[in-house]
Order: C-alpha cells, then sequence, then structure tokens
C-alpha cells in the first residue's frame, strides 16, 4: 500500500513536465497567431502612410475574435496615426512606429498547485518596431 501511494505521488509530480510542454505548444500558437495579426496590420498601415482608424479597429477586433479570454482593455495599442510619406532617401519622418500587445496567461501549467497566483502566471507580450511608408506626397 505505501508503494501505491508513493508511486500515485510520483506520477502526479510529474504529469507536471508533459502539460507544462503542452501549455508551452498552447503559448506559442497564441504568439505566432498575434505576430501575424500585427504583421498584416503593419502591412497595411505601410500601404496607407499611417495607422487609420478602420485599421486599427480591424486588427483589435481580430485580436478579440482570436483570443476569447482577452478583454479588449487589456490589449495595448499605440501606433502613429498622423500621415507619413515615402522619401528618396532614409528619413526619420518616413516612419510608421508602433508598440501593440496582448496578455498571455497561464504561461505555467498548474500554477495553483505549485503556489503561483493568477495575477503572478502571465506577462504582457508586446511587440514595438517601425514601418516606412510607401505613400506617396
Amino acid at each position: 500500500m505505501k508503494t501505491f501511494i508513493v508511486t500515485i505521488a510520483a506520477v502526479i509530480l510529474l504529469m507536471v513536465f508533459p502539460m507544462q510542454n503542452v501549455q508551452d505548444i498552447v503559448n506559442s500558437h497564441k504568439i505566432e497567431r498575434f505576430d501575424e495579426i500585427v504583421y498584416s496590420a503593419c502591412q497595411k498601415a505601410r500601404t496607407d502612410g499611417r495607422f487609420t482608424e478602420s485599421n486599427i479597429s480591424q486588427m483589435r477586433s481580430d485580436i478579440l475574435s482570436e483570443f476569447p479570454d482577452i478583454s479588449e482593455d487589456e490589449i495595448i495599442i499605440e501606433v502613429t496615426t498622423s500621415m507619413k510619406y515615402k522619401r528618396f532617401e532614409f528619413d526619420s519622418r518616413e516612419t510608421i512606429n508602433y508598440k501593440i500587445g496582448i496578455p498571455i496567461k497561464r504561461v505555467v501549467n498548474m500554477g495553483k498547485f505549485l503556489g503561483i497566483e493568477d495575477e503572478d502566471n502571465r506577462f504582457n507580450y508586446i511587440i514595438e518596431g517601425y514601418v516606412l511608408s510607401e505613400a506617396l506626397e
């Protein structure tokens, strides 16, 4: 009986590792999908010369539909909304800056079992950078 109890306890403790591997794959898929949404919005902003309101709202709705566990106020969107034009040589005046992020929840699987609170078991994944405008004056 003692061997049975020890075996069950060992199996429960060892289940943390394969379950964490699955959680890492799920989080990786979320990050990959978020990268695709941001890339698409940035390419649209590049051709428009800025992030338009329709582009921002489309990106926000894509994020909300793809990630049902995220609320609208958790999304970080700081983008250039003023018009930028293409120059014939590199100039910082043609850069369209963006900072877009979402929270990734459940970083550690079985966090409660391991004593990790929900507010500690998350991080903000933020993509920050710039694209060059292709809009002509």
